[in-house]
């Protein structure tokens, strides 16, 4: 089931790219569909989920009165909350481990496979671009700098996250990495960044300058990691900061793999 799990995530990020509405939504349908069929996902929730995608398409296709738009986005925006905390009715995630210990030392955790939040990214990727350049870039950066930022924030975060006592520093790839990593790159990290890059922070930009709609985007994506603790919401401020930060200079958001590598790399 995981291989089906992975096609099913993949197909969603690929049609939300689709400029053609048919190709767009009829193969989210499509895919959603198969799903309930094969028992990846439950009835309940792929007929919701079709209903998300038929708001969604609705969203991009006709416009209404100012008032029946903003109801519009607000039911949109309860109901992707609702997915990005997997707390729609009917929803299982895939759980593909039970208190896994990824290395020697490193507290037990479950690994699962979730298939809800990559329906966010599929609604995003009609409204904000996936690749290309951002927002009025503040100057040109060369490659070498932009490399030497990243490089030296992941390790400021790493360091950050060792003195908080979140992770204990063991370089080295887990047995179970790979799927880590393509769960959280598919899964979570495209819906994130078009959500707290792509969209919130060039929204804010546009009204409030580069400075503040960057703080302001971090300290939410923070705060959306509460349920972390307080240590964690610190990290994830300022991993938020440096993936504005690229993203301001560069525009693409798959940047964030690097900080699913580092993650995988480095469990307490």
């Amino acid at each position: 089931m995981l291989a089906f799990g992975i096609t099913y995530s993949l197909l969603l990020i690929l049609f939300g790219l689709c400029a053609e509405a048919r190709w767009r939504v009829g193969g989210a349908v499509a895919v959603l569909l198969l799903a309930g069929l094969v028992g990846y996902a439950t009835w309940l929730f792929v007929v919701l989920a079709l209903g998300y995608v038929a708001l969604t398409a609705w969203m991009r296709g006709q416009r209404l009165p100012p008032w029946l738009q903003a109801a519009r986005i607000a039911v949109w925006l309860v109901a992707s909350t609702g997915l990005v905390l997997h707390a729609w009715p009917g929803y299982d995630g895939l759980a593909l481990a039970e208190g896994m210990v990824w290395k020697e030392g490193s507290l037990p955790t479950g690994l699962y496979f979730n298939h809800d939040k990559v329906l966010v990214a599929w609604a995003l990727l009609g409204w904000v671009p996936l690749f290309g350049r951002s927002l009025s870039p503040p100057g040109p950066l060369p490659p070498w700098a932009l490399s030497l930022l990243v490089a030296g924030g992941v390790g400021l975060l790493m360091a950050l996250a060792a003195a908080l006592g979140l992770i204990d520093w063991r370089p080295g790839l887990p047995a179970g990495f790979w799927v880590f990593a393509v769960a959280n790159l598919l899964n979570t990290c495209v819906a994130e960044e078009l959500l707290f890059r792509g969209m919130l922070q060039r929204w804010l930009m546009a009204r409030w300058g580069v400075a503040l709609a960057l703080v302001a985007s971090s300290a939410l994506f923070g705060i959306a990691h509460l349920a972390g603790g307080g240590a964690f919401v610190l990290v994830a401020f300022g991993a938020g900061l440096l993936y504005g930060l690229v993203y301001l200079w560069t525009g693409p958001m798959p940047v964030k793999i690097v900080g699913t590598w580092n993650q995988a790399a480095s469990n307490r």
